[in-house]
């Protein structure tokens, strides 16, 4: 009878260790899940972050192709009124006339992003702008 309990023992203390296994090979299962749809998200982000640097730098070359053609339009245009200051005396004496006083303060002005820094900005001046007026010896000919 005493081996027979030893025996049940035994088995039973098999069947605890068989059960304690399976519980562990389990774990070890759900784990490797996690581990694995860790893995596939971060692949998936991997490749999103990829396609994303692809296409800023896609945009970039565009901007930069963009630069070059705005640069060559910018030298013909220069170019051109070179050309017609040239050729045109009326032109060259327009061009040589000194700007109104208005327009000269215009372009002192520091470069205002928003409206209260251009309230901030006329408060600072001592002479505001005053409306222009429509006398001849001010403004330039626009034939």
């Amino acid at each position: 009878m005493t081996r027979i309990l030893i025996t049940v023992g035994i088995i039973l203390a098999l069947l605890g260790a068989n059960a304690w296994q399976y519980h562990q090979v389990q774990q070890q299962a759900e784990r490797a899940a996690t581990a694995e749809q860790s893995a596939a998200d971060r692949q998936a982000k991997i490749l999103r972050l990829q396609a994303d640097a692809r296409e800023r730098e896609q945009a970039q070359q565009a901007m930069e192709q963009t630069q070059r053609d705005l640069r060559a339009q910018l030298g013909k245009r220069e170019l051109t009124i070179r050309e017609l200051q040239r050729e045109n005396q009326e032109y060259r004496d327009w061009a040589d006339n000194h700007l109104p006083a208005v327009t000269r303060r215009l372009r002192k002005r520091p470069a205002i992003t928003g409206a209260g820094e251009y309230q901030q900005w006329l408060l600072s001046q001592s002479e505001p702008l005053q409306p222009a007026s429509n006398s001849a010896g001010t403004e330039r000919r626009s034939d």
